[in-house]
């Protein structure tokens, strides 16, 4: 019955009802069990609501079903025609400020510590990885954030809580991206645009336009992450974020050379490093604060050997390598990346060493992003097979992803 439920094939009526709360120690209402509205719809989370009042529910139930491990969200299918329809309630329908008010009045310091605990949960996650520290976030928000959505606040304050409750959620969002969980990185991630919307902020709403183009990239659809990054750019020229606008053009530029479109990745790019020299960390929010010459390296070295052209990726991914000290992720992609480059070069040999320093980089990582970087780069050296190195490293590989 436990099963039925959780995967959202039947409701849960007296006796069940019972036996759940039991199970979970919780409450019917807790566990959304009020009036045969218990099961988990499967679009919840994948729709873009007018309304903020239906919002802030929708992503309650979300993060509630996300902690249970509810499997009609945690295992659901990533759904590129609600990202359509999504994007075009966002960029054309009409948003409502309806959330009614309840609880103790929200300040700026409770502000500041939602801000503080989500560049927390960001450094843990760029340290280690997504899974560490993700359900933490997920706790977090639906325990702590949430209920200040819901609760009075001046009008400047209120604001600041919309916009540090999105900031929050493309984090988790993130977190399930890098962790395989596409479908509900999605759900995040729309929900995310939502409170970006709420904020008034544009600028932090195509931002997260750019996180769903990184996914759709990573999921094999540059066709898709192409038409979310030109509107992300589109967008950010209204608002004026040469931050967003930067984040933007690289992805449309890796889309093209995701699709072997040269000379659109070229122009794409000439965008990106002009409105990147339009920069100025110290003024710009802290959600961008990552934003600096290591990722646009990565991002154009990437376009370059995707291209095949390892002689312009050379110089961008040793830079990035030579950065990422106490960031495994950015270890492992870097090294990964460099060995393509050496492919791409002829030299078996030394993507063979590189490929051996991209596994030993990614001990105790728990990113699902970096080892399909490792096992995409194992299928590489598959057509070299016979040569010594290859063979030798095959060996290496093995003991060391088994450890």
């Amino acid at each position: 019955m436990i099963s039925a439920w959780e995967s959202g094939e039947r409701d849960a009526s007296d006796p069940y009802r019972s036996l759940l709360c039991e199970a979970y120690g919780q409450s019917a209402d807790q566990l959304g069990l009020d009036g045969g509205t218990d099961r988990a719809r499967s679009d919840i989370g994948l729709v873009y609501s007018a309304s903020l009042n239906q919002a802030a529910s929708t992503l309650g139930d979300l993060s509630r079903f996300d902690e249970m491990k509810h499997t009609a969200v945690i295992l659901g299918k990533y759904a590129p025609e609600a990202l359509n329809a999504a994007c075009l309630d966002w960029l054309f329908g009409t948003a409502t400020m309806d959330i009614a008010s309840e609880g103790k009045p929200v300040t700026a310091y409770d502000v500041d510590e939602i801000r503080a605990m989500t560049t927390t949960f960001d450094g843990l996650d760029r340290k280690f990885g997504g899974e560490h520290c993700r359900m933490m976030a997920v706790r977090y928000l639906r325990e702590r954030v949430l209920p200040q959505v819901r609760a009075p606040k001046p009008e400047k304050v209120e604001r600041e809580v919309f916009s540090a409750t999105a900031v929050l959620c493309e984090l988790v969002g993130w977190m399930a991206y890098d962790t395989s969980r596409h479908s509900l990185a999605q759900r995040y991630f729309t929900q995310a645009l939502r409170f970006a919307e709420a904020a008034g902020d544009r600028a932090y709403a195509s931002y997260v336009l750019t996180s769903m183009a990184d996914q759709a990239l990573y999921l094999g659809r540059p066709d898709q992450a192409l038409r979310l990054a030109q509107v992300a750019r589109d967008a950010s020229l209204r608002a004026g974020a040469p931050v967003v606008m930067t984040e933007a053009s690289v992805f449309e530029a890796r889309a093209y050379a995701a699709q072997g479109d040269e000379a659109g990745c070229r122009a794409a790019l000439s965008r990106a490093e002009e409105s990147f020299g339009r920069i100025a960390p110290q003024d710009g929010p802290d959600w961008a604060k990552h934003w600096g010459d290591v990722l646009f390296a990565s991002h154009a070295g990437t376009c370059w050997i995707d291209l095949g052209r390892p002689k312009e990726a050379r110089p961008l991914m040793q830079a990035v390598w030579d950065s990422g000290k106490d960031q495994a992720r950015r270890r492992v992609y870097a090294a990964s990346q460099l060995a393509r480059v050496a492919l791409l070069d002829g030299d078996i040999e030394e993507a063979t060493v590189l490929g051996t320093t991209a596994i030993e980089s990614a001990g105790g990582l728990t990113s699902h992003r970096s080892q399909q970087q490792l096992k995409q780069l194992r299928q590489r050296l598959v057509p070299h097979a016979r040569h010594a190195a290859v063979k030798e490293f095959e060996q290496r590989a093995d003991i060391l992803l088994a450890s």
